[in-house]
């Protein structure tokens, strides 16, 4: 073969090897939905990115955590925030909401209905007006589409005025066959409604409810979704106590891949959606 010849063979191969390498790597971007939890103290605050590059934040921590969660986003090459979930309107996971809104192109804020009219939503509605973003009332039965991602709605069927948490959104965000459950502070009881209205799926992820107290993750709940990993938000020796060792020793009792953020601060978790088997970090987090 002559050298002429053989370069320009070489040349063609190393073509079709860079088009197969950009196609793989295409390919595994496309199929992957990261979750962030983002470390705010004794609160909550998660970032969902899916395969389609939507971005999902749900709850925001306290208002003197807000540039945490600004600076994750920032960090993560975050442009724009699709949807604005507050889970209920306890402080510690809408208290920075209003801040964070304020800081990113928002579509829409979606909360649970409520009869509330807390100081901190009053300033979420204010920034909204201001910026022309819509907000969206959540309850069971509801569901968000956002390109090929689909957010199910499981709870609140009613709304309580005695206890804000018995107000919380629990949802499942489903994408290609794979779902992720998310629980605000609800309780044992919400859970054990929803197991009794829906047939529920099993869930490769957990948002441990309520910052692992015991009064929730209840037993009947963690054994109807079977989640291969969860994460725990909660501050480093909080004064509650939380996470509670019942909480703990359930997931255990289903063998549950458990991370808290007052171990590990921020987390980053990647999911292989169309092999539900890969999951994985560019960091080693300690396990519960």
């Amino acid at each position: 073969m002559k050298k002429k010849s053989f370069i320009k063979l070489t040349l063609v191969y190393f073509a079709i090897f860079l088009t197969v390498f950009s196609l793989t790597a295409c390919n595994s971007y496309k199929n992957q939905l990261e979750v962030h939890v983002i470390d705010v103290g004794q609160g909550d605050s998660t970032l969902v990115v899916t395969p389609d590059q939507k971005n999902i934040l749900i709850d925001a921590g306290e208002d003197e955590y807000a540039r945490n969660v600004i600076r994750h986003l920032k960090k993560s090459n975050i442009k724009k925030l699709d949807a604005v979930i507050g889970t209920h309107f306890d402080s510690d996971h809408i208290g920075g909401i209003d801040k964070v809104i304020a800081a990113f192109p928002t579509s829409t804020v979606y909360f649970p209905p409520s009869k509330a009219s807390k100081t901190d939503l009053l300033e979420i509605i204010d920034v909204c007006r201001k910026k022309n973003i819509k907000i969206t009332p959540l309850k069971s039965g509801d569901q968000l589409k956002l390109d090929q991602t689909l957010i199910n709605v499981l709870s609140p069927r009613t709304i309580s005025t005695s206890d804000e948490n018995k107000n919380s959104l629990i949802f499942t965000i489903y994408q290609d066959g794979t779902s992720f459950m998310f629980t605000g502070d609800a309780d044992s009881e919400l859970e054990r409604n929803v197991i009794c209205h829906y047939r529920l799926p099993q869930c490769i992820y957990l948002k441990v409810g309520h910052h692992g107290s015991k009064t929730a993750s209840c037993d009947d709940f963690i054994k109807a979704i079977r989640p291969q990993i969860a994460s725990i938000s909660c501050g480093y020796k909080n004064k509650y106590g939380h996470p509670h060792q019942e909480t703990l020793d359930t997931l255990k009792k289903y063998q549950v891949q458990t991370f808290r953020s007052d171990l590990n601060g921020d987390m980053v978790f990647y999911f292989d959606v169309r092999d539900t088997k890969k999951i994985y970090s560019k960091k080693k987090y300690v396990l519960e």
